[in-house]
């Protein structure tokens, strides 16, 4: 009894290593043929050297070796205007950063300057536009949470000196932000800003400039992809008698906020009197009387 049990012994050890070689070798094919086709599909694929930036790069920085770095790169994704070589990305050593690159970023033509290192604004304007500085009201405004390449809409705003009325009106729409004080690029938290540099037409420009001259420009910020136009309306506020008349809760009285589609169209509204002022050699005397209008309806009446 006890010699079958040792036979029996015997062959299940048997068959155990044989097992288990065999699927150790099952299991080394299936690796091998996996690793050969992996190394196959590796060699199908063509790759090319591609310069990368080892760190970030900010507007105005001068390209240098020590700041580029050679990594390989499939060549069917290849970015276009990508430099090949760090000799030739450099150049003759002046070229400068025109918009911000990230860290293992490829550089491109687009993003860089000539090789004669200028690096102004110049270099980012549109073909056709201009570029414009005004000064924003940080306190009206969003002056303090715009960043280069935001979209805007300008405020125009004053105050009328013959009505006391005060007037506002959106002058431009969806206007791109080339600067915000002197930093072109939105790498950051955003700050709060004096003046703002606007891609603008030439007509544009000139509009910004007599604006910023005779009264005061906010900004209202747009968001990403909003492409809606909301018209040039006006919104006037305040009356000759009462000039800045408010609600107790701070809006405008209904009589007096209102909005128009002509810029100076509170000056259509009828008054009830008219301010005369009457000069005599170095006296001047101001006498308030009724308007023609009101005359004629105290006749009827």
């Amino acid at each position: 009894m006890s010699g079958k049990l040792a036979i029996m012994a015997g062959l299940a050890v048997v068959f155990g290593a044989t097992s288990y070689y065999a699927g150790n070798q099952y299991l080394d094919s299936q690796a091998k043929a996996r690793l050969n086709e992996i190394e196959s599909n590796q060699a199908s694929i063509e790759v090319a050297q591609v310069v990368v930036a080892t760190d970030e790069l900010r507007f105005g920085d001068t390209l240098a070796a020590d700041k580029l770095k050679l990594v390989s790169w499939p060549k069917e994704a290849m970015p276009e205007g990508a430099f090949t070589s760090v000799e030739e990305a450099i150049g003759e050593g002046q070229r400068k950063v025109l918009k911000a690159i990230a860290k293992n970023e490829p550089l491109m033509e687009i993003k860089l300057s000539g090789e004669d290192g200028r690096a102004g604004l110049s270099g980012i304007i549109a073909e056709g536009m201009r570029a414009v500085t005004i000064p924003v009201d940080t306190v009206k405004g969003v002056g303090g949470f715009v960043q280069p390449g935001d979209r805007v809409d300008i405020v125009f705003s004053q105050r009328d000196r013959r009505s006391g009325q005060q007037t506002a009106k959106i002058i431009m729409e969806k206007v791109k932000v080339l600067t915000v004080d002197q930093e072109a690029d939105n790498v950051g938290s955003p700050k709060v800003a004096k003046t703002v540099t606007l891609e603008t037409d030439a007509e544009g420009a000139q509009r910004l400039a007599l604006a910023a001259e005779v009264g005061r420009l906010s900004l209202l910020l747009r968001g990403v992809g909003d492409e809606a136009s909301i018209g040039k309306s006006v919104v006037s506020f305040g009356t000759a008698e009462n000039p800045g008349e408010e609600n107790a809760d701070g809006a405008p009285d209904a009589d007096t906020g209102k909005q128009d589609g002509g810029f100076l169209s509170f000056l259509n509204e009828e008054k009830k009197s008219q301010t005369i002022r009457v000069v005599r050699g170095d006296q001047v005397r101001e006498a308030t009387v009724p308007v023609l209008k009101q005359i004629e309806k105290q006749k009827i009446q």
